[in-house]
Formats: C-alpha cells, sequence, structure tokens
C-alpha cells in the first residue's frame, strides 16, 4: 500500500510504521487519509470505492478471468482481496476496469435488466473496425436520441455448470442520453450547470451454447441490441430469426414444493420429484450434487438436511442452484400398463433437454415448467 498512497500528500507522524499491524497505525493511516488536501481527495476515493467493490466472491473471480492478470504470480502470492485489487489496479489498470464491467455484469443477471437469446454456436467473433462501426450504427438506431457511442469488445475466461473453463465474448458500450441539470457551487454562488448524460449496456456471448445475454435497462431494446451484435460480428443475419427464449429460474427448488397441485387430471401424472439438484458459487470454486433417485424413501431435501445439518447448501445464500432434474412418472395406460417416466433436465438459465423429446412430452414438459414457476416466456 505504502507506494501505492506515496503519490498522496498523506500527514503521517514521523514515528508511522508501514509495517506494524496495529490499531495505532490503522488508526492514523485512516486519519490521513480522511484528511487528504481537497484536489486529490475525489481520486483517491474513488479507487479505493473500485477497490471496496471488487473484493467478494464476482469481483475476485472477474479479476481472474483476465488473463493477464491471472498469468501474474504476484497477484496470487498476495494473501488479501484488497492486496490482489490494489495490486492490479496499479499495475494493470485496463484489466482492472475490464474485470469491473464483467463482475458487474455478473451481479445483474438475473435482475430486471437481464434478457437471454438463442444464437448459432461455435461462432468466430469478428470484431474489426468495419465491423464495430456496423454494430455502433445498428445499436444506435435503438436510441433515437443517441448520437454517439463508444464500444469495447473483449475476452473473458469463465466457469460453467461443470467447473469447465469456456470463453465469453464480452462487449460494454456507453452511449449519450437526455441532459440534465445539476446545482454546484461556484465560488459562494450555488448556480445551475447542464451536462450530457452517460448510459451503460452490455452484451456477452458464449461461443459453445450459443446464449447471446443482454443487459440493458431498456427491456424493448434488448432484443435488437442482441441482433445488432449477432448480424455484426456473428455474420448471422440468415440464422438467428426470433432470438428471445425461454428463461430458466430453478430457484424455486431450494424448498419442497407441491408440484401435484398444478396438475390437470387429463394429463395421467402421478407424481413428480425433483432427483437432482447441482449447485455452485458465483465465483466457482465451490459447488455439490445432491441426487436422490426416484425410487428412494428420502426425498432430496430430507437427504440434503441429514447429511449436511447446518451447512446444507440449499439454506446457503452464496450457492445458486445450476443444474435440475424433475422426474415425472405417469399412469398406467393401455398402451403402457407399467406407466412412463420422464426426466426433465433444466440447466440455469436457458437450458432444458426437451428439445430432443417427443412432442407430447415437449408439451407436458413446457406446459408444467411454466405452470410450477420454473420457466418464463420472454
Amino acid at each position: 500500500m505504502k507506494p501505492f498512497l506515496d503519490g498522496y500528500d498523506l500527514d503521517l507522524p514521523q514515528d508511522f510504521k508501514w509495517q506494524k499491524d496495529s490499531k495505532k497505525y490503522h488508526s492514523q493511516l485512516f486519519n490521513s487519509i480522511w484528511n487528504v488536501k481537497d484536489e486529490h481527495q475525489p481520486n483517491l476515493f474513488e479507487i479505493i470505492e473500485r477497490i471496496h467493490e471488487m473484493i467478494d466472491e464476482l469481483g475476485q473471480a472477474a479479476l481472474q478471468s483476465q488473463p493477464v492478470i491471472a498469468s501474474n504470480d504476484n497477484f496470487h502470492n498476495l494473501k488479501s482481496d484488497h492486496a490482489r485489487c490494489l495490486w492490479a489496479i496499479q499495475n494493470h489498470p485496463l484489466e482492472f476496469q475490464k474485470a469491473e464491467f464483467c463482475a458487474s455484469s455478473d451481479y445483474k443477471r438475473k435482475s430486471r435488466e437481464w434478457s437471454s437469446f438463442v444464437a448459432p454456436q461455435a461462432r468466430e467473433i469478428h470484431n474489426n473496425k468495419d465491423n464495430i462501426e456496423e454494430f455502433k450504427q445498428l445499436a444506435l438506431e435503438q436510441f433515437n436520441i443517441s448520437k454517439k457511442i463508444k464500444v469495447d469488445l473483449f475476452d473473458r475466461i469463465k466457469t460453467d455448470h461443470n467447473n469447465k473453463e469456456i470463453v465469453v465474448f464480452q462487449l460494454v458500450a456507453y452511449h449519450d442520453g437526455l441532459h440534465r441539470s445539476i446545482q454546484t457551487f461556484e465560488k459562494e454562488e450555488v448556480v445551475t450547470k447542464f451536462i450530457s448524460s452517460v448510459n451503460e449496456f452490455s452484451i456477452s456471448y458464449e461461443p459453445h451454447s450459443g446464449i447471446i445475454e443482454v443487459i440493458s435497462d431498456s427491456k424493448e431494446n434488448r432484443g435488437k441490441l442482441a441482433k445488432a451484435f449477432a448480424n455484426a460480428f456473428l455474420k448471422a443475419k440468415d440464422d438467428i430469426g426470433e432470438i428471445m427464449i425461454k428463461k430458466y429460474d430453478l430457484s424455486k427448488l431450494r424448498s419442497v414444493y407441491d408440484f401435484m397441485k398444478d396438475v390437470d387430471a387429463t394429463d395421467l401424472i402421478d407424481e413428480v420429484k425433483v432427483t437432482m439438484l447441482k449447485l455452485g458459487t458465483a465465483s466457482g470454486k465451490s459447488s455439490t450434487t445432491l441426487e436422490a433417485p426416484f425410487t428412494s424413501q428420502s426425498t432430496i431435501y430430507e437427504f440434503a438436511a441429514k447429511s449436511f445439518a447446518s451447512s446444507n447448501p440449499l439454506q446457503n445464500p452464496a450457492f445458486e442452484i445450476r443444474r435440475a432434474k424433475l422426474s415425472i412418472r405417469f399412469k398406467s395406460t393401455d398402451k403402457k400398463p407399467r406407466g412412463e417416466l420422464l426426466h426433465v433436465a433444466i440447466t440455469n438459465p436457458n437450458g432444458c433437454d426437451l428439445k430432443d423429446r417427443s412432442e407430447k412430452q415437449k408439451m407436458i414438459g413446457n406446459k408444467y415448467l411454466e405452470r410450477w414457476g420454473l420457466m418464463e416466456r420472454i
């Protein structure tokens, strides 16, 4: 920290010891930072705030997704989250900024600002100057008042629900919005100044799955932005089609749910069980899988409570459900006297294996996934 703070005029006592870890020296350092000269204070406080925003699991994972940072032993040898952030912002400020973009996108996933779409898989990203300009023009058409736009496109490494490393292409864009007024002091007088606001949106593309995710506060523009991205960078003008998809939300499966109360008798469903849940943390460092066969006398929730007790991952908000399997048993019929067992695997947020099933199974599965609150049509 000393080399970083040497650039600021800190009023520290002459006997201040940088290497001493005690409340006395902590208090002296904090007081000197709070009393730094006004012209330097905004910049210093901005850096401190940016570091603080990146010390959690998502922030640390985003830093490690930047190859220049993650490949440096100095970064890995540091023992605290704050120290790693400080080292990264000092030595690789552009990569730190990219990591901030990635963390911000991950924070907003599944929020009201997020939508997800299907695009062709395994497409090469064509991010040359002409295609970037094409995307800018297509994007500006969606924001009638905007005349300027800045686009940054880069790739990062993430872990999928199987803890495998995958490449994700990330786009962050800023465009000008409406002017707004603020009141500020000018010498001793309060004056009104007008400034041009800046709005932000981001787009990510996973080649292995073909998923495009768009984060923007304008829901009506997300589909258009996804299509603009696919047209400009994936060259998918013909096969993008209607790209909006169904979005799955597995959070309801954290606790017992009575599926049968929503079932129509004419569909001959006899019983529904959750037979598998795969959970993981946002950073991808921790994961666990819970399984209970359909024939088991214990439910998956009873199994988790008994096996994990107070450390039950279903009760830990740091774990999210990444993948689930529902097993649906149908009553016997003349054609199938032994009944039928349908297994449906769902991956958060956009994966479901029903696309490979019969039309009847697709209809039943889609009908009830939506009714049970596990699927939303966007």
